[in-house]
């Protein structure tokens, strides 16, 4: 066979590894697809333990702004939680406390948005940087993370537990497709013994405290 024919199913192979392999980036940022879990039906589940929940950090003060490389020593130089997002972030660690749902690890992102909702929430955290904010990252770097995601979603936490990662909106929604729209927002997760997981459901920030205030007002 001669060089150009050589050549030509090279580049062949090639776009077709680059076919499949966007194909299948597509697949992974679709929405996973099964009800969705609310309210009573989804504190009941989470209190069980089993589930991966992925927390939008709270709410931040909009009249600050990320530096181009961001120091997570010195949280001067990003956008942190303003004094709404501390109350918010205490508020969800009183729900899960008071709705009786088992918290095993806190994984959070190195910003210090995140590292601060989880701290207030939850008296501790562990940093990753597999939780890194995606804007702005290159479409390798994207990819990396995406997978880096996944595989949190899909480990199963400690017997009776659940996990908590503390991320942002835009990780959340290469990763999986969905999009947490408000701060504070909580989309639950099922890992699977095949190493996928499964989407169950969301909490939004505010009915955290709304149904933990319920829940101490019937005792």
């Amino acid at each position: 066979m001669g060089g150009i024919g050589r050549k030509a199913i090279v580049i062949a192979l090639c776009l077709q590894l680059v076919s499949a392999f966007g194909a299948s980036l597509a697949v992974a940022a679709d929405p996973p697809a099964r009800p969705v879990l609310r309210g009573r039906e989804l504190v009941d589940v989470l209190r069980r333990g089993g589930y991966v929940v992925y927390v939008q950090h709270a709410t931040t003060d909009k009249n600050q702004v990320d530096a181009d490389y961001p120091d997570f020593q010195r949280c001067e130089t990003q956008r942190n939680l303003s004094a709404d997002g501390r109350r918010l972030a205490r508020e969800i660690g009183a729900a899960f406390a008071t709705l009786g749902i088992p918290v095993g690890r806190v994984v959070s992102s190195p910003y210090c948005r995140s590292t601060e909702t989880a701290t207030l929430a939850f008296g501790r955290r562990e940093v990753s940087r597999a939780l890194y904010f995606t804007m702005g990252m290159d479409r390798e770097e994207r990819a990396r993370q995406r997978v880096g995601l996944r595989r949190m979603l899909s480990t199963p936490p400690a017997a009776g537990t659940n996990t908590v990662l503390v991320g942002h909106n835009a990780h959340l929604k290469e990763a999986t497709g969905i999009w947490p729209k408000v701060e504070g927002d909580a989309h639950v997760f099922q890992p699977s013994p095949d190493g996928s997981f499964a989407y169950v459901g969301e909490v939004r920030g505010e009915d955290w405290a709304r149904r933990a205030r319920g829940t101490a007002a019937a005792r």
